[in-house]
């Protein structure tokens, strides 16, 4: 960790760079973040999603994502981070984002609750 509590990230090498940046061009993680999501747009979470996903793709061995590309399993592979990322409790996205998100809602619910006209004198 660096001194002001954020993680000290490595300098991506340029294999993984250039295979990450032509998936990118392609929006091959924003599609298939639309599929795994069964939504149409990438408002909101979702946009976080992605950039999860592409900075666990910058941080994945270059091996082995010439090896992922080259034998054609790029894509299951991106799919298997998102579902892990979107649909479990423990992962960095429902932690710094989807939870947040959730608790959020339920305060501005609480607040709406309880501030409505409906229950005002």
């Amino acid at each position: 960790m660096a001194k002001n509590g954020e993680e000290k990230l490595k300098p991506v090498p340029r294999r993984a760079a250039a295979i990450v940046g032509a998936l990118a061009k392609r929006k091959v993680v924003e599609n298939l973040v639309q599929n795994v999501a069964h939504r149409g747009n990438l408002r909101g979470e979702l946009s976080d999603l992605v950039q999860i996903i592409y900075l666990a793709l910058l941080q994945t061995d270059p091996a082995r994502l010439e090896h992922l590309a080259a034998s054609g399993q790029m894509n299951f592979y991106i799919v298997r981070l998102i579902t892990n990322q979107y649909f479990s409790e423990s992962s960095p996205f429902y932690r710094e984002i989807r939870r947040f998100g959730r608790r959020s809602s339920e305060i501005s619910n609480q607040i709406s609750e309880t501030y409505s006209t409906d229950k005002m004198p």
